[in-house]
């Protein structure tokens, strides 16, 4: 049976389009954010948002207002057309669009309220508030972090035609590929939640944004690979064992297809030229090292407990552009810890999963 697995905020939009009904309401919602962003977004007769607040809030956010025109709810619409393959996200409209947005802006986005109704005789304006998630960056680092990425950049703007570019874009897209996309989004934004916070969460949920799109990425059975499966194509095994073997390779697949995908989607992130501190840099060729690096160590923080040798994300003039710190190993108590192993900043590893994915998205429209 045929599902319809469009994102939620796209068959609104669509609908919106095809009619426009006197049962279409509109609803506001605040959302925040530290980044100030001008500019008034308007698309479609579906979407607008707006400064709603010009200065910070006591949280050091600012807030604005998203309006979404919700179209009337489909009469014919009946659970027994669809099965359980069919598309889900569980907040909504409102959490695709804060996804979709937290991902093209790159910046954090926090849902504050939502006031839906109308002002009649038969009607009200009720607005619901919700707890805000966001946190203050690590006390205990101090003005040590960086904190470049939710500065406000004047190349952010809501009126800007690259936003509606990019959301024409996402609705041109096969359906098919709708699901895994808007859970890619969806670790994206999660995961920048956790800078200045707990980096090691960082680059669990960021990782889980580049594996939503794995299932597109193929690749060749190397050696090891084609020998296993000849094997259990012979019976060679019992039943259950055929399975784990199956269920290994799988596994084993999923880390080369996320190195593949960086590797294939983030040609012509890294640019040329002399540095100073060139130590303090990932070069083009140095690429594939550090993307394994950070898929063993978030296997092992997962599957073992062992903590991530991290770079610091310092605050100093010259250190703001740096990929990774300029410490080269360490020794905590007994153990001595192998510089080989250090992870680059937060902030390089978000730009280069950003920039894959945008590529990723123009190869299929």
């Amino acid at each position: 049976m045929n599902n319809d697995k469009r994102m939620q905020w796209i068959l609104a939009f669509d609908n919106c389009q095809l009619k426009d009904s006197e049962k279409s309401q509109f609803v506001d919602y605040e959302i925040c954010s530290e980044t100030r962003i001008p500019g008034v977004l308007e698309y479609g007769n579906f979407l607008h948002c707006v400064f709603y607040d010009f200065d910070i809030d006591e949280n050091g956010l600012y807030t604005y207002i998203l309006r979404i025109k919700f179209p009337p709810n489909n009469e014919n619409f009946s659970k027994n057309n669809y099965s359980h393959s069919g598309y889900y996200f569980a907040n909504g409209i409102i959490g695709e669009l804060l996804a979709v947005f937290s991902f093209y802006f790159q910046v954090r986005f926090y849902l504050k309220a939502k006031i839906s109704g109308d002002i009649s005789e038969n009607d009200t304006r009720i607005r619901t508030t919700y707890k805000l998630n966001n946190r203050q960056f690590n006390k205990s680092l101090g003005k040590l972090i960086n904190k470049e990425m939710f500065s406000s950049d004047k190349q952010k703007n809501w009126a800007c035609d690259d936003l509606k570019i990019f959301l024409d874009n996402i609705r041109k897209i096969d359906q098919k590929y709708h699901q895994n996309l808007i859970r890619s989004f969806y670790w994206y934004s999660e995961s920048i939640k956790e800078i200045g916070y707990d980096h090691q969460l960082f680059f669990i949920k960021m990782v889980s944004a580049i594996e939503a799109l794995l299932p597109f990425i193929s690749f060749k059975k190397d050696d090891l690979q084609k020998k296993i499966t000849s094997l259990i194509d012979k019976d060679v095994f019992l039943k259950n064992e055929n399975d784990e073997l199956r269920n290994w390779l799988s596994n084993r697949s999923i880390s080369r297809r996320f190195v593949q995908f960086i590797k294939k989607y983030s040609v012509g992130f890294l640019k040329g030229g002399k540095r100073k501190a060139e130590h303090c840099f990932i070069r083009k060729n140095d690429i594939n090292t550090y993307i394994k690096r950070i898929y063993k160590a978030r296997s092992k923080y997962l599957h073992e407990g062992v903590p991530m040798y991290l770079s610091m994300d310092l605050n100093d003039k010259n250190a703001i552009c740096w990929d990774v710190d300029p410490t080269q190993g360490q020794m905590i108590d007994r153990g001595k810890i192998d510089g080989k192993t250090k992870l680059p900043r937060t902030r390089w590893f978000e730009r280069i999963v950003n920039y894959s994915i945008k590529k990723f998205i123009n190869t299929l429209t």
